[in-house]
């Protein structure tokens, strides 16, 4: 069977002329069909390469802010960075794919305009006649090919864009759940506690809308599968059905959405779609966790993790320290090699980690250090020394001489001290930091162990 036109197929919307509006209607269609290609290479081009470049500020931006905040609005820029850093990368990578395509599909073209006679099956060299017929039962003419590319090329821009406003209104309504559950919040004491009951009560009305809806419609199916009449239950449907509308702009959604899921296999369709939402929303996560380990991909069986924190990691050492540590919000002293008589030793605070357990062990009034002035300063290292236990080559060093600190240069605020190192011998010594000394194995509030090794080195003239 001979393949269908080659101009047939750069313009499937096209139709014979017709007389009357219509036919005006399909030629104005037609003529604005011939210029979509050059659109979507055009827009893909355009942004594939920038979003490649946004999830970069989008983590320094989290990094710097997240360390400052607690309770929901630590979930707010989690979300955010997560959902904006994953959007990027999935509309990225699926922007390069429409490219290739839509190369593929332009060079399947310029084959077509120079070799319009298609494959020469007889000129293929070391082709016999048993692998000639198994290609020619497989192998699709060009004709066809340039169909199949420009369809897949309309689908997957399609369905881009489709994902991007999605997560577009995902992103707005979860703005606006976390704004309302804040606000409401703090007017109760146990502030976070009340706006993360309010959001999850928020996040859930939507979702068990669009449930609601489903089962009620299948329950309307099968009472007409049956010959029952349901009036009601058909009046309930489409009552839930429009508030849904308040949570998803249907409008802009369903047009998209129902003509590609109409058109493919809508199973497949749906599975697919949900599943790129999923991996936008890990990729923050595996981007994070990938900042504060060494590697993803390690494969060191000798000099592993546990054998690193017995000796140096760079984290301690401000002087050592890379963009590659940010994340790692450890004690910190100037360098590995110290001349100077005085050790300076900095004590970040991380309120996401720190308040609750300060709260608790210290019985802050007010929930929090309300106290002004000096009182204010002596109250955030009284209750640092309870969560924080230092010693020196074994020695414990009490924190009463240590003050609170910012640190613009760390975007991190907490305790700096100077500890003495006068009649210590010249080498190594070791500073050990406790954090929660009575906490469990497991959580957040487990204990943890920070050695910090250097070498005392008075007579160094480097």
């Amino acid at each position: 069977m001979d393949d269908p036109p080659v101009s047939d197929a750069l313009n499937p919307g096209s139709t014979p002329d017709v007389p009357g509006a219509d036919a005006d209607s399909h030629g104005r269609f037609a003529r604005l069909r011939e210029r979509t290609d050059e659109l979507e290479m055009f827009i893909s081009g355009l942004l594939a390469f920038a979003l490649l470049a946004v999830p970069g500020r989008i983590f320094d931006a989290w990094a710097v802010s997240e360390v400052h905040t607690d309770g929901i609005y630590w979930q707010a820029l989690w979300f955010g960075f997560s959902t904006s850093v994953g959007l990027c990368y999935v509309l990225a990578i699926a922007l390069i794919a429409h490219l290739a395509i839509r190369g593929y599909w332009v060079g399947l073209i310029g084959l077509k305009s120079n070799f319009p006679d298609g494959i020469r099956w007889d000129h293929i060299p070391f082709l016999g006649r048993t692998a000639r017929g198994f290609y020619q039962a497989r192998v699709v003419g060009l004709d066809q090919a340039i169909t199949n590319a420009d369809r897949a090329a309309s689908t997957l821009f399609s369905t881009t864009l489709l994902f991007a406003l999605t997560m577009a209104v995902i992103g707005l309504m979860s703005i606006l759940a976390i704004t309302v559950s804040a606000g409401i919040g703090a007017l109760f004491p146990h502030s976070d506690e009340v706006a993360l009951a309010i959001l999850a009560v928020l996040t859930g009305v939507p979702v068990m809308l669009g449930l609601g809806a489903g089962i009620m419609d299948k329950a309307v199916a099968r009472r007409h599968a049956r010959g029952e009449a349901s009036p009601r239950l058909e009046r309930a449907t489409h009552r839930v059905l429009a508030l849904n509308q308040w949570f998803v702009p249907m409008r802009m959604l369903l047009p998209v959405q129902l003509m590609l899921q109409s058109n493919q296999r809508a199973r497949h369709f749906m599975w697919l779609y949900m599943g790129a939402v999923m991996v936008a929303m890990v990729i923050g996560g595996v981007q994070a966790v990938g900042s504060m380990r060494f590697s993803l991909l390690d494969r060191y069986s000798l000099v592993t993790e546990a054998a690193v924190e017995q000796g140096m990691l760079s984290a301690h050492y401000e002087s050592l320290r890379t963009e590659h540590d940010r994340l790692l919000r450890y004690p910190m002293i100037p360098a590995d090699v110290i001349q100077g008589s005085r050790l300076r030793l900095f004590i970040p605070h991380q309120p996401k980690r720190e308040n609750a357990l300060a709260q608790r062990l210290c019985a802050l009034p007010d929930g929090g250090n309300t106290a002004p002035g000096p009182e204010a300063a002596s109250r955030a290292v009284a209750c640092l020394a309870k969560v924080w236990q230092v010693s020196l080559d074994g020695t414990p060093v009490p924190l009463d001489g240590f003050l609170p600190i910012e640190r613009r240069d760390l975007e991190m605020r907490g305790l700096a001290g100077y500890l003495t190192l006068e009649g210590l011998s010249p080498g190594r010594h070791d500073l050990l930091l406790v954090w929660n000394a009575d906490g469990g194995k497991r959580g957040r509030e487990r204990r943890r162990e920070y050695r910090i090794p250097f070498w005392y080195a008075p007579d160094d003239k480097r």
